[in-house]
């Protein structure tokens, strides 16, 4: 018979709210972070080059410096979660928090659902009712993920329950008493 170590680990449970709420926190942050360095840096190399004063265009500095945040924004957010899930199915906050992304068939992301997913995080923060959707659903799907065809599970292997020491008692009893009377 085999021992209680080599028990099969039970992989794929499906991550909670909280879990998930606070690695959407992380990214975020991370998103706001890079986003605003790359937009400091942009301001200080303009300001240092005089390009504004050089083209003659103050008035049009505002809205310029606008249209460049929006850019980077952009870009910094749709780098930062199709890359990583296409790479890892894990963002930087996914990893921290020990969730991945999976597809309903348990394979890799693909960009299709990459793409679907992220239009649903749009659409799931309408009201935030597609993140909330997390907390009745059976297997925590959010509407994103409904509409990506994906779950987000624990990472990590987790091991059974651990049994009353009774029961494994009595257990052991019952395999001895088999494996000597047969």
């Amino acid at each position: 018979m085999s021992s209680e170590s080599e028990r099969p680990l039970i992989l794929g449970q499906y991550a909670g709210f909280v879990t998930r709420m606070v690695a959407w926190i992380i990214d975020q942050g991370i998103v706001i972070a890079t986003t605003s360095l790359i937009t400091a840096v942009a301001s200080l190399v303009s300001d240092a080059l005089r390009i504004n004063e050089f083209l003659g265009i103050q008035e049009w500095a505002n809205a310029l410096m606008a249209i460049l945040v929006a850019v980077v924004t952009l870009t910094v957010w749709l780098v930062y979660y199709l890359g990583l899930w296409m790479l890892t199915g894990q963002t930087v906050g996914k990893w921290i928090m020990g969730v991945r992304i999976v597809r309903t068939d348990g394979g890799r992301l693909r960009i299709g659902n990459c793409v679907r997913r992220l239009v649903g995080y749009l659409l799931s923060a309408i009201l935030f009712l597609g993140y909330l959707w997390v907390l009745v659903d059976d297997r925590r799907q959010g509407f994103h993920d409904k509409l990506a065809g994906t779950f987000v599970v624990y990472a990590w292997p987790e091991r059974e329950p651990v049994r009353p020491a009774m029961s494994r008692i009595r257990r052991r009893r019952r395999e001895r008493s088999l494996s000597s009377g047969a």
